[in-house]
C-alpha cells in the first residue's frame, strides 16, 4: 500500500515540477554541464566526460549524479566526478532527503543530459526537479521533462555526441 501511494505522490511531483518549469529562451551558452545517468546500466563515465570535452566544457563544469538500486553501496560522498542516490534519499513527499542530490537539482546547469533510457519515478522526479536552463534526454523517457529529445540509443555514445552537437550547434547553445 506504502509503495503505491509514494509513487502517486512521486508522479504528482513530477508533474508539479514540470508545469512550474520555465520553457527554454534561447538565451544560453554552454559553460556548465549536469549529466543525471541510470547507474544500474553499465555507463561508461569516461564517455560522459568525453562528451563533456567534445562539447567544449572544461571538466570543473561538469556535474555527474548516478542512481543506484537500493542494494547497492552507496556513499554520501563523490565518487571522482559522480555522486550516487537511490530511492532512499527521496521523501514520500518528493523532496530530497540528500544534500548532494538536493544540491545538483538545484544547480543552474546550462545543459543537463538526462542519460538514462528507462523510464523511472526516482530518476524522472531528478530530471523534472533540475533547475536546469536547457535539459536533453532520450525518446524512451517522458518527453515532458525535456526540452530536446533524441532518438538513438544510449549505447551508441558516439552517434548520440554527434547528435547532441549538431542540435547545440543549431540552437546555438555551442
Amino acid at each position: 500500500m506504502f509503495s503505491g501511494l509514494r509513487k502517486k505522490s512521486i508522479s504528482k511531483s513530477i508533474d508539479s515540477q514540470i508545469k512550474k518549469r520555465e520553457p527554454f529562451n534561447g538565451a544560453i551558452k554552454l559553460k556548465s554541464l549536469g549529466v543525471l545517468i541510470d547507474a544500474r546500466k553499465d555507463v561508461d563515465i569516461f564517455s560522459i566526460v568525453k562528451l563533456a570535452d567534445k562539447i567544449g566544457v572544461k571538466s570543473n563544469q561538469l556535474k555527474i549524479m548516478g542512481y543506484k538500486d537500493l542494494k547497492a553501496n552507496i556513499e554520501e560522498d563523490h565518487v571522482g566526478q559522480t555522486n550516487y542516490f537511490d530511492e532512499k534519499m527521496v521523501n514520500y513527499t518528493g523532496g530530497f532527503k540528500s544534500k548532494s542530490l538536493n544540491n545538483f537539482a538545484n544547480e543552474s546547469f546550462d545543459v543537463l543530459i538526462n542519460f538514462y533510457e528507462e523510464d523511472h519515478k526516482v530518476i524522472n522526479l531528478v530530471a523534472a526537479s533540475s533547475k536546469a536552463k536547457f535539459k536533453v534526454g532520450f525518446a524512451t523517457v517522458d518527453n515532458r521533462i525535456n526540452d530536446l529529445v533524441i532518438g538513438t540509443p544510449a549505447n551508441n555514445t558516439d552517434l548520440f555526441i554527434k547528435e547532441l552537437k549538431k542540435y547545440l550547434k543549431i540552437l546555438n547553445i555551442i
